[in-house]
């Protein structure tokens, strides 16, 4: 299996494709934003994939095969998602005829700026089009998370992003002549804290796993315990870390407890 400096050309925009036996996690975009910093460490810590990047679909069209390399994910910078959508689904639709059955890779959002995610939000009008959004501004812990769950099939729509959309959306559609004289905005109160010790031991070991892309089979089958103590578990963790689902569960977690 090839280690990455092999697909160091790739990962900077070369022409030659190595003969790899994972499946693929694309970025598309600068590399200023996908660095070699950041898919080395995918590289090292999901070894379920094996990360590349290209300026654009274009480009990724050019050099891929996918009769014989197959992609899990397409990620693609906010700031040229329109611009690229178009001819990536096209690309897209054109794989699924030629592997008619073939499951299709996951198109993921990726952004440094809540205002550049909510803008592709806008755009899309549908948001169910992207598999989910991946902040490329957090900690690569999180960072890796993230791609955990994306990788898995999970998706992940932050609420700041969804909202925020939805916000500009309805800005905009106000006439000027009806504007009204801005009022003084309180400063937002930050998030309440989450004491580490919330979570039993237990509770912290399902947690790991859930962050590290299992499902709950797999977990159950690591801990020896029934998928059904697995699913109480987390339904126990969502509510104690006052979030909706397991996916928010996992973000928090990695933002509250020790590392």
């Amino acid at each position: 299996m090839p280690g990455f400096e092999s697909v160091a050309p790739l990962v900077l925009g070369g022409h030659n494709v190595p003969n790899v036996d994972r499946e693929l996690a694309v970025f598309i975009g600068p590399v200023k934003n996908f660095s070699n910093i950041v898919l080395r460490n995918v590289e090292e810590e999901i070894p379920d994939v094996m990360p590349v990047r290209f300026d654009s679909v274009e480009e990724y069209h050019a050099q891929i095969d996918p009769e014989k390399t197959a992609t899990r994910l397409v990620i693609v910078d906010s700031a040229i998602f329109d611009q690229e959508l178009q001819q990536l689904e096209t690309l897209l639709a054109k794989h699924g005829e030629a592997a008619p059955g073939a499951e299709l890779p996951g198109i993921v959002v990726a952004y440094c700026s809540d205002h550049c995610a909510q803008a592709v939000v806008a755009g899309l009008g549908d948001a169910g089009r992207v598999q989910g959004f991946l902040p490329m501004n957090q900690s690569i812990e999180i960072l890796l998370a993230l791609m955990r769950l994306l990788i898995s099939g999970g998706g992940y729509y932050p609420l700041e992003i969804m909202q925020g959309a939805q916000t500009g959306a309805a800005l905009s559609s106000v006439s000027a002549e009806v504007k009204p004289k801005p009022k003084p905005v309180a400063a937002a109160a930050p998030p309440p804290s989450v004491d580490p010790d919330i979570l039993t031991p237990r509770e912290v070991a399902v947690m790991k796993h859930v962050s590290n892309g299992l499902q709950n089979k797999q977990i159950a089958g690591e801990l020896g315990v029934s998928e059904h103590t697995i699913k109480l578990h987390i339904h126990h963790i969502i509510t104690k870390l006052n979030v909706s689902n397991r996916t928010a569960a996992a973000m928090k977690f990695m933002e509250v407890m020790p590392h």
